[in-house]
């Protein structure tokens, strides 16, 4: 259009005015008109687009990609993304450009998470021009939703906590039983299996003697993770972390370093804006199953009070129970109380972060000093209580403790029935 008009005003003022160089000048406007029209797309263009990969760590990156086809006429295809929170692009600027060939081409866009989550990218804005720029065709796509993984710190422990009533693992249960490790060799007793008499023994012993095993059990961990706030500045995985971050990411560590063993993880919620839930199981899949719920995993709107952590009458035999919390809201505390008194073995791990300091009001201050003063002493109580607070410090935070508690849990105890 802008040709057209372009080269019919300038012939007319040539024709009047009797200006043959504006009849140059049109020349060209005109020339690229009559082409235009004569190559007119006939078709509509279509688009496949969507993200390479809609599920990523914290870090990585992942692609939009677009590829447009449907007119041999196609010359040049651009592509604008939007500013997000915690996206990086590439480019930059979030617009990228390709050539056309053969009637066909293809855009992308990079895009890195900064942060754990479940976020929708900005719509992209999808321009397509034939040449000269003759004939246009857009299109706005839709907001792809990106699931971050967190990132775990690195955690590893080298004690071994009492298990539970499983049938895998690397962790030795505290008692024999049934299994395969050799635990020692004693006299049969009635109910002991002929394939356990030690022949060589009970002839040199003039009485049947079998060998003693120890059971095969596993270590059962179940995650409690308190999102009743988030305190703190969240800068991504490469700044400071806010308490929501460092809970989450520090359960994703314990996960990865227990389920892959062949030892069953669980994972509950609770503060958070819906309650999550993961049973236990093992393996790799369970390491995902965690981490795709820990991507979900958001503070509530409003206060909640009195919810718990978790019920003691869920509890099937033993169990190590890892609660992280920043310990501002008494629910963890009680909570946890109460796991203790119904003889499960707890371990409270304190995710505040230094960083926090004094809000500039005088009363917002004193409001939170004394709020630290309090926790302080709900902690000691806690403690006083027989249940450990640690502060996550990555390798070997949990180490003294589990030993602690494998010590405890082998001598006999008074519970709450």
């Amino acid at each position: 259009m802008r040709a057209a008009v372009a080269a019919v005003v300038l012939i007319a003022i040539a024709v009047v005015w009797r200006r043959p160089d504006l009849l140059v000048l049109a020349a060209p406007m005109a020339v690229v008109t009559v082409w235009s029209l004569l190559t007119k797309p006939t078709g509509d263009l279509s688009i496949e687009e969507g993200l390479t990969h809609p599920t990523i760590r914290e870090g990585d990156a992942t692609r939009w990609r677009g590829t447009l086809s449907g007119n041999e006429h196609l010359d040049l295809v651009v592509a604008s993304m939007g500013d997000a929170p915690w996206f990086d692009r590439r480019p930059a600027s979030g617009v990228a450009v390709s050539q056309a060939t053969n009637g066909r081409a293809t855009v992308e866009v990079e895009v890195r998470s900064t942060r754990w989550g479940v976020r929708r990218l900005e719509p992209v804005w999808v321009t397509a021009t034939t040449p000269f720029g003759a004939f246009r065709w857009s299109t706005t796509t839709a907001r792809h939703p990106l699931t971050t993984h967190p990132v775990p710190t690195v955690f590893d422990t080298d004690a071994w906590a009492r298990p539970s009533d499983g049938l895998i693992g690397l962790h030795r249960s505290a008692r024999p039983g049934e299994g395969n490790e050799f635990a020692g060799i004693r006299s049969f007793r009635m109910g002991d299996r002929m394939r356990r008499i030690n022949w060589v023994r009970s002839q040199r012993a003039g009485e049947l003697q079998v060998n003693a095993t120890f059971a095969d059990l596993d270590t059962h961990v179940a995650l409690v993770i308190d999102a009743s706030d988030d305190f703190g500045v969240s800068e991504g995985f490469e700044g400071l972390s806010s308490s929501l971050d460092a809970s989450v990411r520090a359960a994703g560590a314990i996960a990865e370093h227990y389920a892959p063993r062949g030892e069953r993880v669980s994972l509950r919620t609770f503060g958070s804006e819906r309650p999550h839930i993961v049973p236990p199981a093992t393996g790799r899949a369970q390491v995902r199953r965690i981490l795709d719920t820990l991507a979900g995993v958001r503070p509530s709107s409003e206060w909640r009070t009195g919810v718990p952590a978790h019920d003691p009458r869920g509890v099937v035999g033993q169990q190590l129970t890892v609660m992280l919390s920043p310990l501002i809201a008494p629910d963890a505390l009680d909570s946890a109380v109460s796991l203790g008194r119904h003889g499960v073995p707890v371990i409270v791990i304190d995710t505040l972060p230094d960083h926090i300091t004094a809000d500039e009001d005088a009363y917002t201050a004193l409001a939170w000093r004394i709020r630290l003063l309090e926790r302080r002493q709900e902690l000691r109580m806690v403690q006083a209580a027989g249940i450990p607070v640690v502060r996550w410090r990555g390798p070997g935070s949990l180490d003294q403790v589990i030993r602690d508690i494998s010590r405890r849990a082998a001598g006999p105890r008074a519970v709450v029935r």
